[in-house]
């Protein structure tokens, strides 16, 4: 009797937890041959950024993305840069409602119907943050790459600096596809 209930549990939990599926989405100028950039610095873009309102999230951003230039094979050169590097994020308070039926009721076939049980609905909010990326052509202005991830935001600091590794990790592959300068 012990397992069927640890499975409805089981099950309810997963049913309750909001999708924590990270979405990776990029676009890029296919005109471009990113081979011949070999330089970048962070261009200075009255866009939103965690600076002012989250040093320490804004110096874990700067510091992945650049740890992540740098081993594609970029070099930061704030002077005279071939791509200037922007980053962006946003945060969207999102509510999940779920609903569960306990009970019991008669069957198709009685001509009455009846039964007993009761519903609980249960309410959570959870944080779901895009961070975006942008690379602009220092010589052109053109954006040439954007690459944005998205996911669910833990609670936790320590928690949100490892998703923030991690999605620039996910950011720097899809940037490595198009820029292979120094791989063999």
């Amino acid at each position: 009797m012990k397992r069927p209930m640890t499975l409805a549990i089981a099950l309810l939990a997963l049913a309750v937890a909001p999708a924590t599926a990270q979405k990776v989405q990029i676009d890029w100028d296919h005109s471009v041959d990113f081979n011949k950039y070999e330089t970048f610095a962070w261009a200075k873009t009255p866009e939103v950024s965690l600076q002012d309102s989250s040093p320490l999230m804004h110096s874990r951003l700067k510091n992945a993305i650049e740890y992540q230039l740098t081993t594609s094979g970029m070099i930061e050169d704030e002077e005279n840069p071939d791509v200037w590097v922007t980053y962006h994020g946003e945060h969207q308070t999102k509510v999940n409602f779920n609903t569960t039926d306990w009970g019991y009721g008669y069957g198709r076939g009685w001509r009455w119907g009846g039964g007993a049980g009761s519903s609980t609905t249960t309410v959570s909010e959870y944080d779901v943050g895009t961070l975006v990326i942008d690379i602009w052509d220092a010589e052109t202005k053109q954006m040439i790459w954007r690459g944005s991830a998205t996911k669910t935001i833990p609670a936790k600091p320590e928690k949100q600096a490892k998703l923030i590794d991690d999605s620039v990790a996910k950011l720097a592959r899809e940037w490595e596809k198009k820029y292979t300068r120094g791989k063999m």
